[in-house]
């Protein structure tokens, strides 16, 4: 007990899964234009840098599943779908014309997305269930 008190620093809050992905979420978050740059104060965007983020929330959803509490997965499952919505219309907004972000801190949306990986599994889904349904209909 005396040693968990040594760890935790005054001012921050404790060191517990939900602190950990808010901390990741926060990082991606300001990767999409969520906070300014220090410096310059205009809003950071690096797409490429948000999406690696969002990817490593996922890896730990992952790697996870099935130890976390209750609360601890729907935060995690939150975290994530908020996250991958503002990635989707970070994109959308900088493939629009006169977006006012450079092209080399943008990414177009492909397969890879995070945001389009469950939109390419239920396409899959679907072109093999009337795959198998084209076949029960020429066998009968």
């Amino acid at each position: 007990m005396a040693e968990e008190k040594k760890n935790e620093s005054p001012g921050f809050p404790p060191l517990d899964f939900e602190t950990l992905i808010t901390e990741y979420s926060t990082t991606a978050m300001a990767y999409l234009g969520g906070m300014p740059d220090p410096e310059t104060q205009e809003p950071i965007f690096n797409l490429q840098l948000a999406k690696r983020m969002i990817d490593t929330i996922d890896l730990l959803k992952e790697k996870t599943k099935g130890n976390l509490s209750t609360p601890e997965s729907n935060f995690l499952e939150n975290t994530l779908y908020s996250l991958k919505m503002t990635y989707v219309h970070a994109v959308q907004n900088s493939a629009s014309p006169g977006s006012g972000k450079e092209d080399d801190e943008s990414e177009t949306a492909d397969e890879s997305d995070p945001a389009n990986e469950a939109e390419t599994t239920d396409e899959a889904k679907a072109t093999d269930d009337s795959e198998t349904n084209t076949e029960d209909s020429s066998e009968s």
